[in-house]
């Protein structure tokens, strides 16, 4: 199952979702780029896999449904993975970091990876983990290429399961920032912090 490719595009059938207008989700970026909405067309896990300019390849703009959330896939992503206790944080890493909230000024409709609607789509269950992101990147293609034009992908955290989306760049002008302040202001991040086992370091 894991090697499935994407099927043929006026085959293949798709669990669509709204997200409503007012809904909100956190980004985590470095400081260093201005726009909290700017996106990136490097490998990332549902990234356009063609070989081509980067003028001619979608971007993709991740986005988490909670404070959380954000910090296990901007911050932690796989540091601990196989070790044991708190994890050791340089406080400077926060620092370097904004923390914007977005909300959705226009409804969204994105292809669902949540509960079972990425089995009735014949989705491999590895694709919204980490371990096939080559594979990822296939379906991700053939969803931003499909006829019905999804604006992106809503999936579970691997680390928490918990809501992230994928949105594809030519969705972006369908969202605003509403509040951008560096990470180590964020409401709510020592909580965070101390729930994760999180120790900073100066």
């Amino acid at each position: 199952m894991a090697g499935k490719r994407p099927p043929s595009l006026p085959k293949s059938r798709l669990e669509l979702r709204t997200v409503a207008v007012g809904a909100r989700f956190g980004r985590i970026y470095l400081g260093r780029y201005p726009n909290p909405l700017g996106y990136g067309k490097s490998p990332s896990h549902f990234s356009d896999p063609r070989r081509r300019v980067d003028a001619n390849r979608f971007g993709v703009l991740y986005l988490g449904d909670t404070l959380k959330v954000c910090v296990l896939e901007a911050v932690l992503r796989d540091r601990r993975d196989g070790t044991d206790g708190s994890l050791l944080l340089g406080e400077d890493e926060l620092h370097q970091r904004n923390y914007a909230e977005i909300e959705v000024a226009s409804a969204l409709t994105m292809v669902d990876l949540r509960d079972d609607s990425a089995i009735r789509m014949g989705v491999p269950t590895d694709v919204a983990g980490a371990s096939a992101q080559a594979l990822a990147r296939k379906w991700s293609l053939a969803w931003h290429e499909h006829p019905e034009r999804p604006d992106g992908i809503i999936y579970p955290s691997r680390p928490n399961g918990q809501t992230n989306l994928a949105v594809y760049h030519r969705a972006v002008p369908k969202l605003r920032a509403v509040g951008v302040r560096p990470l180590i202001r964020a409401t709510g991040l020592a909580a965070v912090l101390d729930e994760l086992l999180v120790e900073l370091a100066p």
